[in-house]
């Protein structure tokens, strides 16, 4: 019988170069929103010291300062300290521009009530455009009027307000579809702009939601409602949740869109150059139009039934979509 000769096998491994400890420490993770949140929150000192010097609010300047912030966020790093200083004295002189506006009206917003106010000193009622058009541009942290229907807890003895909060017609178009048809569209709307200063007794929601819930359905015979929550404010819908309102749908591919160094919605965009789409809006506008590039937690689109047939509307699990480009 032949022998066999038999031949080493041989086997190529591939080369894995192990990273130095040098090299491990220079690999950093992506900046995150949560990580932002994290450093506005540790100059909160900052922010409320800055509002008290310009007597302006000081959840208005620490919510717009998160909608600014992310403009400067590079792909490796978090905007650093001073440029955080420079940006709390741009959103002050933003916030300054709504106090000089409406004068007296804003500053007597700001001042404590002489004495505490409890829920049930609170009265329910119509709000007229006006006043709502102050709140809305000077305190909500998105900073433009929103038309539609308004309302507001006034003290009883004082008259002051101590929240507002508006509807408007259902316009997400996106959403249309996912609508059973037997709900019909007008009988649909958008609660938005809610605000509530600080010194607001506790449960202010939920016993202003009640009263306008109320309101919606014997008035204007409202069968659903949404709403929009902006996670990367650091808003966890906490309120809405305990009222048993549901997350519908997340809406991904968040952007915040800038003009000339100001936050400013979809909603301007379209109503001022009648498109929404970043790249015909940096055609029209140039450099003075920027658009963020980090990422962002998708938008939560809340929504509550009214009545029972609206129900159906409720998804099982909230629905995927895609923000809207015009």
């Amino acid at each position: 019988m032949r022998a066999v000769e038999l031949q080493p096998k041989v086997v190529f491994q591939p080369y894995i170069s192990n990273p130095t400890g040098r090299e491990l420490a220079e690999i950093r993770p992506l900046p995150s929103i949560d990580d932002l949140i994290a450093r506005v929150r540790a100059n909160e000192d900052i922010v409320f010291s800055r509002a008290r010097e310009r007597a302006i609010d000081p959840l208005a300047l620490r919510s717009r300062l998160l909608l600014h912030l992310p403009r400067l966020v590079t792909a490796d790093d978090l905007p650093g300290e001073r440029d955080i200083q420079q940006e709390i004295l741009a959103v002050c002189d933003c916030l300054e521009e709504s106090k000089r506006k409406y004068g007296r009206e804003y500053t007597q917003s700001l001042e404590l009530p002489e004495r505490p106010i409890a829920l049930g000193d609170l009265e329910f009622g119509p709000l007229d455009a006006d006043t709502a058009k102050m709140y809305h541009e000077s305190f909500h942290y998105i900073g433009s009027y929103r038309p539609g229907h308004h309302f507001a807890f006034r003290d009883k003895s004082s008259g002051r307000i101590a929240c507002i909060g508006s509807t408007a017609g259902f316009d997400l178009k996106h959403a249309e579809e996912k609508i059973p048809p037997q709900i019909d569209l007008q009988s649909v709307s958008v609660f938005s702009r809610f605000f509530a200063f600080r010194w607001a007794p506790q449960n202010t929601f939920s016993y202003f939601w009640g009263k306008l819930r109320r309101q919606m359905i014997e008035q204007y015979d409202t069968k659903l409602m949404f709403s929009f929550i902006n996670p990367n404010i650091g808003f966890n819908a906490s309120s809405h949740k305990a009222a048993q309102w549901v997350e519908f749908a997340h809406e991904e591919s968040t952007r915040y869109m800038y003009l000339d160094g100001r936050y400013r919605t979809m909603r301007f965009f379209v109503e001022n150059y009648g498109v929404s789409d970043p790249d015909k809006l940096k055609e029209k506008l140039g450099s003075s139009f920027k658009v963020s590039t980090m990422d962002l937690r998708p938008m939560w689109i809340l929504a509550i039934p009214l009545q029972r047939r609206a129900r159906k509307a409720i998804p099982k699990r909230p629905y995927l979509f895609e923000r809207p480009v015009l």
